[in-house]
């Protein structure tokens, strides 16, 4: 609001005041009129610009190299493994071809065995009968437990004097001759000594079978007899006392009951249960002293 009041009015300081305004009136008249005046240009100060926000790091970015540097190390993992497994199979391949080119012609014939001897069922065909098999010869992997059915393909041989003549078991009354050979013919006529086994009290395994549900059915009772029964087998006139050790059932193509023994033992081979023939039972003697 304007001030009205006379110069008499005024206060000291008041009117110090409006001279020193009025000084700084003229002065700014005197510059503007003057040649620097007119060259004077008002200049407006903006303020200071804020420097602009960093750059957030591009995560995603950051997250898709991770994922893949993992994809391709687990592809170079993979090629590797496939390249390892490559070189296993071709040595493995390898061995089985020289082990092919070393077996005998019996012992390949046999190969295609793969199954226990014993069966209660007749070979589909006579003529390609395998010892032991139950139901069509079919062709097993290549050198695959050749050394456990290389004796399969030997000949009948002519029985000599120390080859098992007769099987006597006491516990369950048992008393059959024994033939040479274990395939369905031989089966007919008694209990069947596998060729290639060995013979009465020798050292090795000794392999008898026989049926329990055909053809006089010898070894019917065999699954009654218990550890530490006596099993009697002669070569003609002379026995040979073995003990029961250990009896177990075994599914048909498990030819482990085949294998050689560095001890003198019999392995008695028959169907089970009876009349469903599915297994086959096991029963282990030991030669006594």
């Amino acid at each position: 609001m304007p001030d009205h009041r006379s110069v008499d009015d005024l206060s000291l300081e008041e009117l110090e005041a409006l001279v020193e305004h009025k000084r700084r009136i003229a002065r700014a008249q005197q510059f503007a009129a003057s040649a620097d005046g007119r060259r004077f240009r008002p200049v407006t100060v903006l303020p200071a610009e804020q420097p602009a926000p960093a750059a957030r790091p591009k995560k995603r970015a950051a997250f898709r190299d991770r994922v893949l540097f993992v994809i391709e190390a687990l592809a170079v993992a993979g090629l590797l493994f496939i390249i390892v497994g490559s070189l296993a199979n071709l040595q493995t391949l390898n061995e089985q071809v020289a082990q092919a080119r070393t077996t005998t012609p019996n012992a390949t014939i046999a190969a295609s065995e793969q199954e226990l001897p014993g069966s209660s069922f007749p070979p589909p065909n006579p003529l390609a009968e395998l010892p032991g098999s139950s139901f069509a010869p079919q062709a097993a992997p290549p050198a695959l437990g050749v050394q456990l059915r290389a004796i399969a393909a030997l000949p009948v041989p002519t029985p000599g004097p120390r080859s098992p003549t007769r099987l006597v078991i006491p516990a369950i009354n048992l008393d059959w001759p024994i033939v040479p050979g274990d395939s369905w013919e031989e089966l007919k006529q008694g209990i069947g000594h596998r060729v290639g086994s060995v013979n009465p009290g020798e050292r090795g395994n000794m392999i008898l079978s026989g049926h329990n549900d055909v053809y006089g059915e010898p070894f019917r009772d065999l699954e009654k007899l218990s550890v530490g029964a006596e099993v009697f087998v002669y070569a003609g006139t002379t026995s040979f006392r073995y003990v029961v050790k250990a009896k177990r059932v075994v599914i048909p193509t498990d030819l482990t009951p085949l294998a050689p023994s560095k001890s003198p033992i019999v392995t008695l081979i028959t169907c089970t249960p009876y009349r469903v023939d599915t297994h086959r039972l096991i029963v282990i003697g030991e030669l006594a002293p």
